[in-house]
């Protein structure tokens, strides 16, 4: 499955100047901060980094960390690297002495499966590659009875999680990462930067999460993208110590008939409920499971598991209208 929803990274971290210092009752000035920026790649998309600093030396070091981090986490939960953790255990069904932050978000996405009751399901891949196929040669329906088949390979009960090794139970079973990745590695650049001593920072990888302020202390602002037009901004969300994702049909459509990336592992079919849904959470990883999740969820079954999740604050949900409606705990 390719990257969906794929924005870019933005990491704007504005660190709080430093102490004044006294000496001899004489104070001290503040250490000015400059801006400093990174462009490259992260898990096949555009990324970005930006965050102040007391010196360029200071933002090479920190961003050389980040995309060490970015490299050695692509290592294992890219589809676009063959030798991947995630491509070896696709192509063999079964992986011996995987990396322990694989098995530690399998085990987290099969958690959320559960909890969801099915919604938010990773072995999702099958029916993604079915759909590509399908729809590179023919703009005609799906046949019911070829989904069926593929659908028999859908199912996170079928993982088998150990420390020592990872087994698909099904043969041709399959796991995209590409929904929840994004927020686990956004988590983890956000650690970095945080242990760096940074508190004021804005990191964007495909899900954002911005801890503290601006510098002057202002909340910092989110635009989600209209679905009705990409090019403009339906709702702006200030958010602290938050995170949010975004999941919309319109970011990779198969067809012009509705036909898209974030599809019903319980039907095969793409959800067409709502035209985005937002989710704003305590971490990342949470906020882009259930956007995924509510996304294709009816808003009955969005409030009977609700309160399963106690990292989840508030969900947007816009219609095909444009019309937004908020959820909040």
């Amino acid at each position: 499955m390719k990257p969906t929803r794929r924005r870019f990274i933005s990491v704007s971290a504005s660190v709080m100047a430093a102490g004044t210092l006294q000496a001899n009752g004489v104070q001290a000035a503040p250490q000015k901060l400059e801006l400093y920026k990174w462009q490259g790649v992260a898990m096949g998309a555009a990324a970005q980094m930006s965050l102040y600093a007391a010196s360029e030396t200071q933002a090479k070091i920190l961003f050389q960390k980040c995309e060490n981090e970015i490299e050695r986490l692509e290592v294992i939960f890219s589809l676009f690297k063959p030798n991947s953790d995630i491509s070896r255990l696709n192509a063999t069904g079964q992986l011996r002495n995987p990396n322990f932050e694989l098995v530690e978000l399998l085990s987290r996405c099969k958690s959320y499966s559960q909890l969801t009751n099915g919604a938010f399901d990773v072995t999702i891949q099958p029916l993604w590659k079915f759909y590509q196929t399908h729809f590179s040669g023919s703009n005609a329906d799906i046949p019911a009875a070829e989904l069926d088949k593929v659908l028999e390979l859908v199912g996170a009960e079928a993982i088998l999680l150990s420390a020592n090794k990872i087994s698909l139970a099904k043969p041709n079973m399959a796991i995209s990462l590409n929904g929840v990745a994004q927020g686990y590695l956004t988590d983890k650049i956000s650690d970095i930067l945080r242990q760096d001593g940074f508190e004021n920072i804005l990191v964007n990888m495909g899900e954002t999460f911005a801890l503290g302020t601006h510098q002057d202390g202002r909340n910092w602002t989110i635009g989600i993208t209209s679905p009705q037009d990409q090019s403009q901004i339906a709702q702006l969300v200030k958010m602290n110590d938050q995170a949010i994702a975004t999941s919309g049909g319109y970011g990779s459509p198969f067809s012009g008939n509705g036909h898209h990336h974030l599809l019903n592992p319980k039907t095969g079919l793409s959800a067409n409920i709502y035209a985005s849904v937002s989710v704003i959470a305590t971490d990342s990883l949470t906020a882009d499971m259930l956007s995924t999740a509510f996304y294709i969820m009816p808003m009955h079954e969005i409030d009977a598991v609700w309160h399963k999740f106690p990292q989840l604050q508030r969900a947007i949900f816009i219609d095909f209208n444009g019309n937004v409606t908020e959820k909040r705990v």
